[in-house]
């Protein structure tokens, strides 16, 4: 009788994180939680090597060409331990403030150059995104009912409202650990009430959340690079659980002890290196003024990064691409509370939505577009009109600078700059090179916003008298021609207008005529 085969070896992966404090290499293999059958990782190997590239850049706007020098080294040693655990593929990635570093596209060329390695560069709300896919994955149905998830990175802080399992607002602050001791660190020096002046200048930014935030927030799940050091300082066992229980009461102690001695009294108290001594009070008066807007009396804490979510989904990639199903109908309700504070007229908006969506879906194979760009579109449809609440004269501009000022949930940087071109274009200005937005982009961006503008033009035609004279929309693509009948019992005039002024756009885009026919009910 054959013997049973060997289950198949699961895979491994790994991650070079480039952070600000420090390189970082993760090299983990995927795991089933058997208990809950909950996907996971078992971490293999984890080695730091302390490097200050984010103090350079916070300070001096770029990064020392001798420290990257450094880094590389560092790079190429960590490529040889993951070549000893059989992974052939590595990725590296560098954090949202390297962003920051005036010189990071001369940094990343010598990092290609001198490892091989090409580095992929977050932005601040891709690490905000990824690290709440990796937290809700974690966190218990029970903690998503109510609470706050933040994560607190050394120069910025996520922030999501969750309410019965759904994200209704996030908001991005330009606040961090390392940031603020960058900006007041010589003044602790000169003052015991150090920790008063961080929480006033905290309290400028927290006090805008005081007023969205709903009472009675019943939980706080943190993640941030300090949290493994405070959980260690106050006692709390933080074990190799994704998520671990830190007392409230533990928290408060330890800045009660802290507040008012010097990061080098610190250090030396707490037997630290002075980096992380630097970053301790900041982020603890973070955690304490955030914890403030909640009634938790534990922090459900997390001392995953960004670069642990960027591992995880290496190893269970369609678990992930699941999570992103899921984050898309909180970016739905957020985009739905952001027409509604700049009153948009929310029946013109979700007519356009739908028949946009409608001719995205009849279009797939002549568009090439994705699900993500299908959502990039409903978004755009929804908050075209937002700068009305400005003024109706350049309402697309006063739109394109709202939305891409605008913190909206699962939207990272560059899908938010696209969906505010979109509101820029949808009127009528067309994308082209003369207009400094649209011409800083790639060749392949601009391609793909020309399309969604050209998709987002006809449906806005299809409602512009804004009193929704057709219910529904029959889409049908012919050779050379795409053809949308409507029925209605009024005048359509005006519609008929519109659509042959915008539909000149989309023959420009697609080379397909677009008419528009009219069926008296």
């Amino acid at each position: 009788m054959p013997g049973k085969m060997n289950p198949k070896k699961p895979p491994i992966a790994a991650v070079i994180d480039i952070d600000s404090s420090e390189l970082r290499l993760h090299i983990a293999q995927a795991r089933t939680h058997p208990e809950s059958e909950r996907e996971g990782v078992r971490y293999l190997e984890s080695l730091r090597y302390p490097l200050s590239l984010g103090r350079d850049t916070f300070h001096a706007g770029k990064m020392r060409f001798d420290k990257v020098d450094r880094a590389c080294e560092v790079i190429k040693n960590f490529l040889l331990a993951a070549k000893g655990y059989g992974v052939r593929h590595v990725r590296t990635v560098a954090n949202a403030e390297a962003r920051e570093a005036m010189n990071i596209d001369y940094i990343l060329d010598q990092i290609k150059i001198k490892t091989g390695v090409n580095v992929d560069l977050m932005d601040d709300l891709d690490e905000k995104r990824l690290i709440y896919k990796l937290l809700s994955h974690y966190a218990e149905d029970s903690l998503k009912q109510s609470a706050l998830m933040v994560y607190i990175g050394t120069g910025n802080i996520g922030v999501n409202l969750l309410e019965n399992g759904r994200v209704p607002q996030t908001w991005n602050i330009p606040v961090g650990s390392l940031r603020m001791g960058e900006l007041f660190g010589q003044l602790q020096e000169y003052t015991r009430e150090f920790h008063r002046l961080l929480e006033e200048y905290l309290m400028s930014f927290t006090q805008h959340l005081a007023a969205a935030i709903p009472q009675g927030i019943a939980h706080f799940i943190v993640s941030g690079q300090e949290i493994d050091l405070i959980a260690r300082l106050t006692g709390v066992d933080a074990a190799d659980a994704p998520l671990f229980a830190l007392p409230r009461a533990c928290l408060l102690e330890l800045g009660e002890k802290i507040k008012r001695k010097t990061p080098e009294r610190i250090a030396a108290e707490f037997n630290l290196p002075i980096e992380k001594a630097d970053a301790l009070l900041p982020a603890v008066c973070i955690y304490q003024n955030l914890l403030a807007l909640t009634q938790a009396q534990t922090l459900s804490a997390s001392r995953m990064l960004p670069c642990d979510a960027v591992l995880f989904d290496m190893l269970h990639p369609k678990r992930f691409a699941a999570m992103d199903k899921r984050l898309a109908r909180s970016t739905e309700i957020s985009v739905r509370l952001l027409a509604e504070r700049y009153r948009c007229n929310m029946a013109h908006g979700k007519q356009v939505r739908d028949f946009a969506l409608a001719i995205f879906d009849k279009l797939k194979k002549l568009h090439g577009l994705g699900t993500r760009d299908k959502l990039l579109l409903n978004v755009a449809a929804i908050l075209h009109e937002t700068g009305e609440f400005v003024n109706i004269r350049d309402h697309h501009l006063h739109s394109y600078d709202i939305v891409r000022a605008s913190d909206i949930v699962g939207l990272g940087a560059k899908e938010t700059e696209i969906v505010a071109l979109i509101c820029r274009y949808h009127s009528w200005l067309a994308p082209w090179e003369g207009d400094a937005c649209y011409a800083v982009l790639e060749r392949e961006e601009k391609v793909r916003v020309s399309k969604l503008v050209a998709l987002l033009k006809l449906a806005d035609a299809l409602d512009r008298s804004y009193t929704q004279k057709f219910s529904e929309i029959d889409t049908r693509l012919t050779d050379g021609a795409l053809t949308i009948t409507v029925s209605t019992q009024t005048n359509a005039a005006l519609e008929q207008w519109a659509f042959a002024e915008k539909g000149q756009f989309f023959a420009e885009v697609f080379g397909l005529k677009a008419q528009l026919r009219v069926r008296k009910v």
